[in-house]
């Protein structure tokens, strides 16, 4: 999904279906150029590209998410709550054990049951 103004590029939300659960979408980044941060962007991309992909079979979001990451667990949680949908966290890859320490712990989150609306 790309967001873009004439010919510059504002936004883009990256992803996958994988491939053993075809009803699970994994967004790998969600990324808005800082002239367009606060205006709501990378949540409209979120709710379009899950309305695409709902019609075609997918029921569950999937993304990875650092603890300090702010913004990007206030979209997902923001997602989830708008879509009336659970939003499970586990840990996915630990600091010390897969990182060495070198980056922080990175938590899949599962959003879903995904509806059409």
């Amino acid at each position: 999904m790309a967001a873009v103004d004439g010919d510059e590029l504002l936004g883009s939300v990256t992803g996958y279906r994988i491939p053993e659960r075809r009803d699970t979408l994994f967004i790998w980044q969600v990324a808005v150029h800082p002239k367009a941060r606060g205006q709501g962007l990378a949540r409209t991309m979120l709710r379009k590209l899950a309305a695409q992909t709902v019609l075609q079979g997918v029921r569950f979001i999937e993304t990875s998410i650092t603890p300090g990451n702010a913004a990007s667990w206030r979209l997902f949680t923001g997602f989830a709550t708008e879509h009336h949908a659970d939003m499970v966290r586990s840990v996915m890859f630990e600091q010390t054990t897969h990182f060495h320490g070198a980056h922080e712990t990175e938590h899949l989150v599962r959003i879903g049951p995904l509806e059409i609306r």
